[in-house]
């Protein structure tokens, strides 16, 4: 029986409520993380029961602290947002990082990520530059998706795949009223989407709950076993791409934080900030958010031997 420590963390937690942010596992311990197949990851993490479980282990780079794993309950991803900030915490928790570097990089499916630590639960990533791409001209497909009337996708701005370092499809709804109404279907989701860059969807509204925000979200994934996302780092760079490109926030100043509220449907509220720096050309994405300590313990995993 091998005995696995792992930490637990919220991360992008909003201050005013008690229990918020998305949860996230991290084993930290690569030594005994190398005995673990990748079968034995995956399994795991659906144990864990959270968007994202973390694994960490030696970096096959020079100029990273460490190579990190991510699992959602569906798959392994190359790269997500909130556990990258989580387990940069708890590599310094744990001294696997000097506790004084402001900088490190960290080693993730889609290449070296640089976090930086902007106080001891702030940390913030950069997820360089945003790609745009393809536009979703059917409406209707969509809001029946999402369990919603066409009339309430906003005509104003487009549907479109936005990307820095994975593609959500945003859809930009009228009212803080049908983003709460949207009702997904998972499976036809996935049919509607089949093909596509992703099957990730964004949803938002400039209606929000709290006044200090500046767009009310909601994130569903199901092909990756994620019916709905509390926080998602990923989407906090292309979501506020898009909303620089497309001029939605019209009193946004440049490189402004935007302030992006997440999670309240699932009594997980959320808060991220994103700041898009440069011009269209030179675009880059920001991502900050404040990670809470919740919990340590050890997960035990058969042997061989015990399976036989």
């Amino acid at each position: 029986m091998r005995a696995l420590p792992f930490i637990q963390t919220s991360v992008f937690i909003d201050e005013r409520y008690a229990f918020s942010g998305n949860q996230l596992a991290t084993f930290w311990d690569h030594m005994l993380n190398t005995r673990l197949s990748t079968e034995e990851m995956q399994g795991i993490t659906l144990e864990m029961q959270h968007s994202e479980t973390t694994f960490v282990f030696e970096s096959t780079r020079s100029d990273c602290a460490s190579k990190v794993r991510i699992f959602t309950p569906g798959r392994e991803i190359p790269f997500a947002g909130h556990p990258t900030l989580g387990t940069a915490f708890v590599l310094r928790y744990k001294r696997l990082i000097s506790p004084v570097d402001r900088r490190v990089r960290l080693e993730l499916g889609i290449g070296p990520i640089p976090v930086d630590f902007v106080a001891d639960d702030t940390i913030r990533m950069d997820q360089g530059m945003p790609k745009f791409t393809k536009t979703w001209d059917d409406t209707q497909s969509i809001a029946e998706a999402l369990g919603l009337k066409d009339s309430d996708i906003s005509t104003a701005y487009p549907i479109q795949y936005v990307s820095t370092g994975f593609p959500f499809l945003i859809v930009p709804l009228r009212s803080l009223s049908a983003v709460r109404r949207a009702a997904p279907n998972p499976t036809l989701i996935l049919e509607t989407l089949n093909g596509q860059a992703s099957q990730e969807i964004v949803i938002f509204s400039d209606e929000t709950v709290h006044p200090d925000s500046h767009v009310h979200v909601r994130m569903f994934a199901p092909g990756a076993g994620v019916p709905e996302d509390p926080a998602t780092g990923s989407a906090a760079g292309p979501l506020g791409a898009y909303l620089v490109e497309h001029r939605v926030l019209a009193n946004l100043r440049p490189e402004q934080a935007i302030v992006i509220e997440q999670g309240h449907e699932m009594r997980r509220p959320s808060r991220l900030e994103v700041v898009i720096t440069g011009d269209k050309s030179t675009h880059e994405a920001y991502v900050t958010g404040k990670v809470r300590l919740i919990a340590e313990g050890k997960l035990y995993v058969r042997d061989s031997a015990d399976k036989a």
